[in-house]
């Protein structure tokens, strides 16, 4: 497979990612404002949005590479954390972006991606 067709695989796995990270987030914003749901239910849910849709882009990857779908899922998930993470260092400045929980959810969302391409 070409190094392009490789390249355009992972753009549209990451797309699909961001796409459900995007729907996830806004249910969880209408869900937040119609039950007035705590910050700890809240935080939970977005961690669990990331993994989700680091794990569908696996997924997605993973049906597009016939071979070592579980490296192409563990790309795609260090990818996706990673561009989050530099979204978040651009927002805020690059002040205290990543915490302890937020290691935690870097590991998850990367392991996330590698399920999502070894069950493909």
């Amino acid at each position: 497979m070409s190094v392009a067709k490789r390249f355009t695989n992972m753009l549209r796995a990451l797309i699909i990612s961001y796409l459900v990270t995007g729907f996830m987030l806004l249910l969880i914003a209408f869900l937040m404002y119609k039950l007035g749901l705590d910050e700890s239910k809240v935080n939970f849910a977005i961690t669990l949005t990331y993994i989700l849709a680091s794990s569908i882009g696996g997924i997605v990857i993973g049906k597009s590479m016939k071979e070592k779908k579980y490296i192409w899922g563990l790309l795609l998930g260090a990818l996706y954390v990673g561009i989050i993470l530099a979204a978040s260092m651009l927002i805020s400045h690059g002040d205290n972006v990543i915490s302890a929980k937020g290691l935690s959810t870097v590991i998850l969302c990367i392991c996330g991606g590698m399920l999502g391409g070894m069950i493909s």
